[in-house]
């Protein structure tokens, strides 16, 4: 069953065929579980997959003081400035996954995500930005991808990717293992998103437990999909419910999808939603499924997750 370091845990299997690599990157310990006939391609792979992380990192960050993400958050009203293709795309992927989950997911938090963790001392680059105005649905930026260019259109919400950044990092670490010709392996981000890359002939499916204290269920992650989880796990119980700024609801939640950035951002809007509004966006979206846990029960929700976990 997950730890007291991961909600998603991988079972005892035989890995004879797989080499494991981590590295440190955003905030988090990143595994990779490849296999391929070369263990030289690999190992050059991996070494590229780390710098990869690193500039992502270093693009993304809300810590970090040059920052695209920071350079649009002291970006003024009415400006206009150029950002990395990197920061296109995961915003890009950002507002897709806002749309589809029903603006559950908000990348614009990241000033009461800064409050609920108490971090606004650590973060002396934002400390001269007034934080005003969440409430409003008004868009903060727009943004131009064919010229990369993004424009502020008001102030106060902060721009925080914190809840889509490692599932879209899988995703980028998907591209790149595949550019090498590396589609068998299991990417994991600190055990809180995981991605499954393409069949392998001897491996079709990892094995997975997930769950919440007691309340514990065994699944299955099938090549080519991902799975994400948030809750008072990672950094205690810091995620905001968009509307009203309120603190969740469920103790941990689990969302399936095709790519880590729904994933990633699913199982973080998963906390805020209640049970009718994850039925409904099931319906919608069905490459998307649920399973979100309160103390003593778990109920799932979609095509993977349809049906009662544990409790009554």
């Amino acid at each position: 069953m997950p730890d007291e370091t991961t909600a998603i845990s991988l079972m005892d299997r035989n890995m004879a065929s797989y080499r494991s690599y981590s590295c440190e990157a955003m905030a988090t310990i990143f595994s990779f579980h490849l296999s391929t006939e070369s263990s030289d391609l690999l190992d050059s792979a991996v070494m590229e997959a780390e710098e990869l992380l690193a500039n992502l990192e270093s693009q993304l960050s809300l810590y970090i003081e040059n920052s695209d993400t920071t350079r649009i958050n002291r970006a003024h009203q009415g400006e206009e400035i150029t950002v990395s293709q990197t920061m296109v795309d995961c915003l890009l992927a950002a507002f897709d996954a806002s749309q589809r989950l029903g603006g559950a997911f908000d990348p614009f938090l990241g000033q009461l995500a800064i409050d609920a963790k108490r971090q606004r001392p650590i973060l002396p680059h934002l400390k001269d930005i007034e934080f005003v105005d969440c409430g409003s649905s008004d868009p903060v930026i727009s943004l131009d991808p064919d010229s990369s260019r993004v424009k502020k259109l008001r102030m106060g919400p902060l721009l925080d990717l914190g809840g889509i950044g490692k599932g879209f990092a899988l995703d980028c670490l998907k591209t790149l293992f595949q550019n090498w010709d590396i589609e068998s392996g299991l990417l994991d981000s600190g055990g809180s998103t995981l991605l499954a890359l393409e069949r392998n002939e001897d491996i079709a499916e990892w094995a997975l437990n997930i769950g919440y204290n007691s309340c514990v269920k065994s699944i299955v992650l099938v090549p080519g999909s991902a799975i994400a989880s948030s809750g008072e796990l990672f950094q205690g119980s810091h995620i905001i419910e968009p509307a009203e700024g309120g603190q969740s609801a469920w103790k941990r939640s689990y969302a399936m999808a095709g790519t880590g950035s729904l994933a990633d951002a699913a199982s973080t809007a998963g906390l805020v939603l209640g049970d009718r509004e994850i039925e409904s966006i099931c319906e919608q979206e069905d490459d998307l499924s649920f399973a979100v846990f309160s103390e003593e029960t778990g109920h799932g929700y979609g095509s993977f997750f349809n049906t009662e976990i544990c409790g009554t």
